[in-house]
């Protein structure tokens, strides 16, 4: 489904000027992409900072899965 958005020129050129240059030349479909994935994790990230009972959890769960130990056999 093909679908327009109305975007400034200014806002148009820095997604571009970001794909090209930090993503190594990627569609502004998929510059856009990145960037809301980077808000939406940065959003996740500050929500568990404001929950400190979710966030030891989380530190506890991850240190869990940090000191695990397995062989990996080819």
């Amino acid at each position: 489904m093909q679908t327009s958005m109305r975007v400034t020129p200014e806002n148009r050129d820095t997604l571009a000027r970001i794909a090209a240059t930090e993503l190594g030349g990627v569609s502004l479909d998929e510059a856009l992409r990145v960037v809301l994935f980077e808000h939406l994790s940065r959003a996740a990230l500050a929500r568990l900072a404001a929950d400190p009972a979710a966030a030891d959890s989380y530190l506890a769960e991850s240190t869990q899965l940090a000191n695990v130990d397995i062989t990996v056999q080819e």
